[in-house]
């Protein structure tokens, strides 16, 4: 049983770790030109990086997606189970992940180098990739549940996400490549 969501995409220069409903379905086609191969273990020689996003937005995005996924209503579901999942291999080869769950567990032990924040991702792809991509983008309201109640189960995520912002190993596009 694994607790926690990491998967790598491999290529000859860098790992990439697919965070879901961080823009992956999108960075997936401008990488698949150089063939990436998933990978379970983190690579020491090759550069890793990720795209992170503002938590609530994210957890806006993942519901919507999987209350539309699964045709259920909000009404079915409970909100403090929304947050903490583990991955399953059986039904993750199906799509069926918790898109929901803290995108802390996919960053605990990775050893990311670069963060990509998703507002910064089409200029992290043109520049290393010569190429953008804007998949399943759309504009998600939160029209479910109080933000307020939300909120209290997205303050680690918060503290992760601002510290990551503030941090040297966020990429912007006067770093230029980092690959």
């Amino acid at each position: 049983m694994y607790f926690q969501n990491i998967e790598f995409f491999e290529t000859e220069k860098f790992q990439y770790l697919l965070i879901h409903k961080n823009a992956c379905t999108s960075v997936l086609k401008c990488i698949e030109k150089y063939k990436p191969k998933l990978v379970i273990n983190k690579s020491i020689d090759k550069i890793k990086w990720t795209v992170i996003r503002d938590p609530y937005e994210r957890f806006i995005s993942g519901l919507n997606y999987d209350l539309k996924r699964h045709k259920i209503s909000i009404e079915d579901i409970n909100l403090e189970k929304l947050f903490v999942s583990y991955v399953n291999s059986n039904t993750r080869i199906y799509g069926n992940v918790n898109h929901t769950v803290s995108q802390v567990l996919y960053l605990a032990n990775t050893d990311i180098d670069w963060y990509i924040d998703i507002n910064d991702l089409d200029l992290f792809l043109k520049i290393h990739f010569n190429t953008t991509v804007k998949l399943n983008s759309g504009s998600e309201k939160n029209v479910f549940f109080d933000k307020k109640e939300v909120m209290k189960y997205l303050q680690l995520d918060y503290e992760i996400y601002n510290r990551i912002k503030s941090s040297t190993h966020l990429w912007e596009w006067q770093k230029g490549k980092i690959f």
